[in-house]
């Protein structure tokens, strides 16, 4: 299934996510806490691992299937994708 990148974390808590860095996907879980300013988001501890803190200074981007998304993320998160090939 496709995922999405959101740029807008403030909203996530409770979604399940792909956390990546540079093409790569680097964890996926659920979406603990988001700071407010999109700076922080946890990924909650689950049988992969703890909980974990990924910054967006890090150059970490949080993808999302269209389908976790609260519906008021919808629109905006496949607005900010670019076009298809």
């Amino acid at each position: 299934m496709k995922t999405y990148r959101c740029d807008d974390w403030s909203r996530l808590t409770g979604a399940k996510i792909e956390i990546h860095k540079r093409g790569q996907v680097v964890r996926t879980g659920t979406a603990d806490a988001v700071m407010p300013d999109n700076s922080i988001i946890w990924l909650a501890a689950d049988h992969k691992g703890t909980r974990e803190l990924f910054e967006s200074a890090e150059e970490y981007e949080v993808w999302v299937h269209a389908h976790d998304l609260p519906d008021e993320l919808y629109p905006a998160v496949l607005s900010q994708q670019p076009p298809p090939p």
